[in-house]
Formats: C-alpha cells, structure tokens, sequence
C-alpha cells in the first residue's frame, strides 16, 4: 500500500516528539497509510537522504538548529529537487521570505497551533499524493478511470459493478470491496450494493445520500455512522 512518508527535523526532543505524536494521530484519523521518521538535526536528514537514498514526499523543518539550519537543507535541496514538500516551523518569523524561496507549503510560528499544522498536512496530503486515478484489473483485464468523475457504483448483479461518472457509465468485472479498495478511501460504502464518492457529495438526509448532481442513495443502518464520520473527515480536510 502507498505511505505517505514524512520526516520531522526538530532539535528539541519534546517538541519533536509531539510533532510526531500529532502528525500520527491526524493521518490515523483520516485512514492515510504513512511513515514517519524523526531526525534531531539537519545533518542527520540530509544523510539519510543521500547517504542510505531515503526519500520523503514532506519535510517538517525547524529552521533555527545547531549545525546547519532547516533552511539551509531546504536551499540545498532545492537545487536538485522540486517535488518534496517543506513545511517550517521556527520561533522566528524573520525567515519567512526566504521560505518563500524554497516554495514551502507552510510556515507555522512556536507556539504552534495545531490545527494550522493539521490544515498543512491534510492540504499537502490531498495536493499532491491523493490518488487521482482508479485502477481496476481482473485477469488480463483493466479499467483505469479519474476518480473525479466517479459519482457512484453499484452492483450489477452478476458479480460486476456498475460505475457512473459524470459523462456515462462503464461495467467491469470486480466487487465493490475491489473498488473500494482501490480508491483509497474517497469512495465509501453507504449500503450492501452501493459505494459513493465522497467527493461528490452533498449531505446525509435521514438515511439518504444526496450527491451534488441531486442524485439520492440509500444510506443503510450498517453503514450510517461510517457515512457521517466520512463527510465529517471531508470537511475537514
């Protein structure tokens, strides 16, 4: 399974541990696989990353440590590097401009808030690393299709789905679990024959999904709580 991989650069051990803690705890929250590695200097992620070829798709960076500064490795890294996200969180609000160098997604200033960081995170999270594709396959066979335009599926009674997208439908031989599997937690099931995408949609109506063409599912009791914890999460993000 994809993991979303970060690295927490922080030379105060608490406060690194708690960064760790609450990146943990939000992307448990929200179903995202992930890996997170601590580091209590700059010198020590910069070896991982060349030395042992350890990549991350995020950086959280304390800028002012001993040794070289969070923004020091960021200018570094630039030079070769344009994909990995940096986010910097520093006691000092001077450095923000040349944050802004080295295109960082965040700058979040001690004390922190939290909820900023979690914001960040989840923002960076669904930018760049949410899956944007649905890749079915069975046997020989495959069906790629952006999950954008997927509205719903349902089962077609013959050991298939059916999934209608924005512009038409298509049918292909798996299970909805198969399905909901492969999306990666942006379709979710809402009754033993139907799986929605949460993208698509617009509010829960008593046990009813309605999406945002005005389209209405049945919610089943069995699925009702996954259903609102899973437009809460939406919201959220």
């Amino acid at each position: 399974m994809y993991a979303y991989c970060l690295a927490v650069c922080e030379d105060d051990q608490v406060v690194r541990e708690e960064i760790c803690r609450f990146c943990h705890e939000v992307l448990d929250e929200n179903e995202i696989s992930h890996q997170i590695t601590a580091f209590s200097s700059a010198e020590e992620l910069e070896e991982a990353m060349e030395t042992r070829a350890q990549s991350f798709h995020l950086l959280i960076l304390d800028i002012k440590m001993k040794g070289k500064s969070g923004m020091e490795l960021a200018m570094e890294l630039r030079n070769r590097d344009e994909e990995t996200s940096i986010l910097f969180i520093t006691g000092y609000d001077e450095y923000i401009e040349q944050g802004y160098e080295v295109q960082a997604v965040q700058f979040l200033v001690k004390p922190l808030i939290w909820e900023k960081l979690r914001t960040a995170l989840l923002k960076d999270w669904r930018r760049k690393h949410l899956p944007k594709t649905l890749i079915l396959q069975k046997g020989r066979q495959s069906l790629q299709l952006p999950i954008d335009k997927i509205l719903y599926a349902e089962t077609d009674g013959r050991h298939g789905v059916r999934i209608f997208l924005e512009d038409g439908e298509e049918r292909f031989s798996a299970s909805l679990t198969e399905m909901e599997n492969a999306a990666s937690g942006q379709m979710v099931r809402c009754h033993n024959s139907y799986l929605v995408n949460v993208q698509h949609a617009r509010r829960i109506d008593r046990q009813t999904f309605i999406l945002d063409d005005g389209q209405r599912l049945p919610i089943s009791r069995k699925y009702l709580v996954q259903c609102q914890e899973k437009l809460v999460s939406l919201v959220n993000r």
